[in-house]
């Protein structure tokens, strides 16, 4: 995804820069090195065709961030336990997905060892938005099922 286009320096002017800025992501099971390697030689052989960038061939930067991905299997008991939770508070099945972005749930399962998921109240699309909410009725929700869910888990009788 490109998040930033930034492009010469005065509006009259053919622009003597580009610089794109932007994230990737890979699914679990990729090389994560790999695949910036292949991002690479995917835009050296594009530049190859064009006449003007193959003699000013693109340069390529990671820099910053880069979140290695991770995943537990959707039969683990904690995804059970807490399907099951769900559905006893609101009366339908959960929707089981994959997190399409960045999350610190990987370092507890990539390196700590520690099975993880990602539940909570509210809609995806607006999780970090300028206008995010959450409806009281979601959070309580959810609060019940997360409790729930937790006693479960510790063999609360």
């Amino acid at each position: 995804m490109v998040g930033v286009f930034k492009s010469g320096s005065f509006p009259s002017s053919f622009p003597d820069t580009c610089i794109l800025k932007g994230s990737f992501a890979t699914l679990p099971g990729e090389d994560t090195n790999n695949i910036k390697q292949n991002f690479i030689d995917h835009i050296a052989t594009f530049a190859k065709t064009d006449s003007w960038l193959k003699e000013n061939p693109p340069f390529i930067k990671f820099k910053g961030y880069c979140g290695d991905p991770a995943e537990i299997s959707k039969n683990h008991p904690i995804i059970n336990a807490l399907q099951k939770k769900y559905y006893s508070v609101r009366g339908k099945k959960a929707e089981i997905s994959g997190r399409e972005g960045a999350a610190d749930i990987r370092y507890l399962i990539k390196y700590g060892e520690t099975p993880t998921t990602i539940f909570g109240p509210g809609l995806t699309e607006l999780m970090h938005s300028t206008d995010e909410y959450v409806k009281i009725s979601d959070l309580i929700s959810a609060t019940k099922i997360l409790a729930l869910t937790i006693l479960e888990w510790c063999g609360y009788e």
